[in-house]
């Protein structure tokens, strides 16, 4: 019998929830810095030109 002994021990496990964890705390961080840049250049987009 072939049994596949796929195992991840506790502390790769433990090391890559932080990693994902860190990177989404992370990424809602940056986006709360840069909220007002981003709406703005969002907005310049859907932005109607202007006629002189």
């Amino acid at each position: 019998m072939n049994i596949p002994l796929a195992y991840i021990d506790p502390g790769s496990g433990s090391m890559i929830i932080q990693i994902i964890i860190a990177s989404l705390f992370g990424g809602i961080v940056a986006i709360k810095m840069f909220w007002k840049k981003i709406i703005s250049f969002i907005k310049s987009f859907f932005k109607k030109p202007e006629k002189k």
